[in-house]
């Protein structure tokens, strides 16, 4: 009969203890709610035809097999990449670590010893005032488990989530920074090439431009003056190649450390590149919050934050403990497993601080903070996404119709260079009408190089501010994305951001 009520009374006061887990304190989650334009003022494309790219291989859109096998060893061997991919392991501990909680803590014990009692040791009854002498044998199990009665495990668990999921979204975001670091030097390199082979081009002219004022000045047709302008003008030109040169080895070398490889062993062949950029549908503004795995990233630091709140309120209540014991007791090993030599006990705790000098009530005040202090990174954030694909639209357009300038001034420098060079054949004109003409072709060949590789850079510049590809989809359709990999982290952060947000 006793037992049995000692049963009840426990059982009464587990489910007691139990009924207290859904207390749980702290503010509820909601995502917050952005400003969101309805269309970018640089207009963009919504569809341009253009075949749809997934985030894993965005860099195809170029038609590019150099930059294909660029990226593709980026992605293997980039430090940057790497680093992010410890972080998330070391997130994904974390979460486990805090899952583990949930749970009760079980550990096993052994103890052996033998004792000597003094025979005048006080309360000496058990062995009629003499000395004693025994041995003690223990082999328990102890148990300890905290009832989470306020959310604080719960909490916990909800930050921990949110972590792992935002840096599982920052490792989307290092390889998409990584890939178009790649693409922006590679096309950068590219376009050094391209205006190198105009100065080589133009070096050749300057140099028949050279024997010309030579031979003309030993047949007494002119002076030697023309001869020194026309070889300063090519030394000059061979100084504007070499100075490329210097810009190239350090391109190659910045794609050298990006491939994860040391620079004196990494080399690209010249390669100048032609032909215009492809044209990227931007979408809409509320398409960002999806795509962009820098918002997703600081959005789960703010549902971090949030549980920290939580979890800093739990802090002023009772904290409350299971603690049990398991096991046997002997002062003979060979009675040590007789069921008469079994110990056990069971106990409840409960902790509550009383007085901390405030220093609870900091804690929450600093939890507020922190989550303040994410929500106004993620409004940041995300305004700062607009602002990127704004610019880079706007450069877009502006360099196609700078292109088209330059490409006809171009045309007219080339047929202003051909009318000079007839007329100082003519003799009509001097040497120095030459030298403009073939000044203003050089400078207007090199900026629509120039031109052209920045047209190819903000491509690349606007694909990474949209978040890499348009369409969430892995590189091969059908399959899984792995986890951690750059189209699980997204859907792993889930942001829609409809809901509203939280207010203190």
């Amino acid at each position: 009969m006793w037992t049995r009520k000692l049963v009840l009374t426990r059982g009464a006061v587990a489910l007691a203890v139990f009924s207290l887990a859904g207390c749980a304190v702290g503010p509820k989650y909601h995502q917050p709610v952005p400003p969101v334009p309805g269309h970018f003022k640089e207009g963009g494309t919504l569809d341009s035809g253009t075949p749809d790219i997934a985030y894993s291989d965005w860099w195809r859109v170029f038609n590019d097999p150099e930059l294909d096998r660029l990226e593709t060893e980026a992605d293997a061997a980039n430090q940057d990449i790497r680093l992010a991919v410890a972080r998330v392991d070391q997130a994904e501990a974390g979460a486990q670590y805090a899952r583990s909680f949930l749970f009760p803590t079980i550990s096993l014990g052994a103890s052996a010893s033998r004792t000597r009692e003094a025979q005048n040791r006080p309360n000496n009854g058990n062995t009629n005032g003499l000395a004693a002498t025994y041995n003690d044998f223990q082999l328990p199990a102890f148990f300890s488990y905290e009832i989470d009665a306020w959310g604080r495990v719960r909490h916990s668990i909800e930050s921990a989530n949110a972590t792992e999921q935002a840096t599982a979204a920052d490792l989307r975001f290092v390889r998409l920074a990584v890939e178009a670091n790649v693409a922006m030097d590679y096309y950068s390199l590219r376009e050094n090439d391209a205006e190198r082979q105009v100065l080589d081009a133009t070096v050749q002219d300057m140099q028949s431009a050279v024997d010309l004022t030579t031979n003309r000045f030993r047949g007494g047709l002119t002076s030697e003056l023309e001869v020194k302008q026309a070889q300063t003008l090519l030394n000059q030109t061979k100084a504007q190649s070499q100075a490329l040169d210097v810009q190239r080895s350090q391109l190659e070398h910045a794609i050298a450390v990006l491939e994860g490889k040391a620079a004196s062993d990494f080399s690209l062949p010249r390669s100048p590149f032609g032909g215009l950029p492809p044209v990227i549908p931007s979408g809409l503004p509320a398409e960002l919050l999806a795509r962009r795995p820098d918002i997703a990233e600081v959005e789960r630091y703010v549902a971090a934050a949030n549980a920290e709140i939580g979890i800093a309120k739990t802090v002023a209540l009772p904290h409350i403990s299971l603690t049990g014991l398991l096991g046997f007791e002997s002062t003979n090993m060979t009675s040590l497993f007789s069921w008469q030599n079994g110990i056990a006990s069971l106990g409840a705790s409960a902790l509550m601080p009383v007085f901390t000098g405030g220093r609870v009530r900091a804690g929450v005040d600093q939890a507020w903070a922190v989550y303040r202090q994410s929500l106004a990174q993620y409004q940041k954030t995300v305004l700062t996404a607009y602002q990127e694909v704004e610019d880079q639209l706007a450069a877009l357009r502006i360099l196609a119709g700078e292109a088209q300038s330059t490409a006809d001034a171009v045309a007219d420098a080339q047929q202003a260079e051909a009318i000079a060079l007839n007329r100082y054949r003519s003799g009509l004109v001097s040497y120095l009408d030459v030298v403009y003409a073939q000044t203003a072709l050089l400078a207007n060949q090199r900026t629509a190089q120039q031109i052209g590789g920045q047209r190819m850079v903000a491509t690349v510049v606007l694909i990474k501010a949209l978040g890499g590809g348009w369409l969430g989809i892995p590189a091969q359709p059908g399959t899984k994305p792995n986890p951690g990999s750059p189209d699980s982290a997204l859907d792993a952060a889930n942001l829609p951001a409809t809901a509203k947000a939280v207010s203190k």
